[in-house]
């Protein structure tokens, strides 16, 4: 990587890198670029899913197909700036890993650029996490701020129930009744349901895989390990039980409470351009004029020089992730009574 006063490395980061981004790696938001950080809101209806009527073979009347339309509800991108400075000291007299030269200033700047990315990658899943399983987005410096509630945003309530785990429940009919309890309330979109996933604690996994008859399905090769899975995720215990594959997250970035669970369904059938149950925004950069007035990437990253020619890498996030429908997501409590 040759070096100059200004070097825009956002185009490097396009696809993805890292493991363990466990929303982002199953692809449960739809990403959509933006022009411009103030969104212009869809509203996500059943319409979408409906059915046409037949029409009189000679008339004139014809069946409207509904797209969806931005409606009078605005909301702006957070914006999340990093920065790091790598001058002389951090290469000089200092062996390249691995090999038998010095360090160069593009092998720093090269790992700083990948740390300021990775850190991007946590900020956007703990986004994801924030506003898809608790229905709130950090918002400090904007006028929606300092927090912002889908929920109170939407006027739509998540949805809850609980499942029986104890010694003497049925945990199959219990998750059963737990996917019917989505997708009533998934509608129309229940048809285009992709996979369900039960991101579980790690007492409600536990419980779950324990339970007598979760025990004696996996005896007779109903329950399985061998799942379409991203290898990137391989950090993750996880089961099928049913249709529902269950993941145990333990870690706090996701703030799931002890016993506690969501149930989640991913969906196929979403058009390019069309609306999803959860989307991601990706808007512009705003601290360097010449970035922001580039291409919309997921996230930016540059490198600038100062008087005394010190490399400077600083990188923009400007995304906001939007649950549709805070319906769309189940919230599990775990009754371990016997």
């Amino acid at each position: 990587m040759r070096l100059s006063d200004f070097t825009n490395l956002s185009g490097q980061f396009v696809k993805p890198y890292g493991d363990g981004f466990l929303l982002s790696s199953l692809g449960i938001f739809t990403a959509r670029p933006s022009d411009t950080q103030i969104i212009s809101l869809d509203t996500l209806e059943d319409v979408q899913r409906e059915v046409t009527k037949s029409q009189n073979r000679y008339g004139s009347d014809m069946s409207a197909i509904n797209f969806p339309k931005a409606a009078n509800v605005t909301v702006t991108a957070p914006l999340h700036v990093y920065s790091s400075t790598a001058t002389s000291q951090d290469w000089q007299g200092k062996r390249a890993p691995g090999e038998n030269r010095q360090l160069t200033a593009e092998d720093v700047v090269t790992t700083h650029a990948v740390k300021h990315y990775l850190q991007a990658r946590r900020d956007v899943e703990y986004q994801m996490a924030q506003s898809l399983l608790h229905n709130t987005v950090e918002a400090t410096h904007l006028r929606e701020g300092p927090t912002i509630d889908w929920t109170d945003f939407w006027g739509i309530e998540q949805q809850n129930t609980t499942v029986k785990t104890g010694v003497s429940a049925n945990v199959i009919t219990e998750m059963q009744n737990a996917v019917t309890k989505l997708k009533k309330a998934l509608g129309g979109w229940s048809s285009s349901i992709k996979q369900i996933y039960l991101l579980a604690s790690p007492s409600l996994f536990t419980a779950i895989q324990g339970n007598p008859t979760a025990y004696q399905a996996a005896l007779f090769g109903a329950t399985s390990n061998d799942i379409v899975f991203p290898t990137e995720l391989g950090a993750y215990d996880r089961f099928n039980l049913g249709r529902v594959t269950v993941i145990q997250v333990d870690d706090p970035m996701y703030q799931i409470a002890d016993g506690d669970g969501y149930m989640l369904a991913t969906f196929s059938n979403v058009v390019e351009g069309d609306l999803s149950p959860y989307m991601t925004y990706q808007t512009p950069a705003s601290r360097h004029a010449e970035v922001a007035s580039g291409p919309v990437y997921p996230s930016y990253h540059y490198v600038l020089r100062d008087k005394f020619m010190n490399y400077e890498t600083v990188s923009e996030l400007s995304q906001i992730q939007i649950p549709m429908r805070p319906d769309f997501v189940l919230k599990v409590t775990m009754d371990n009574a016997a």
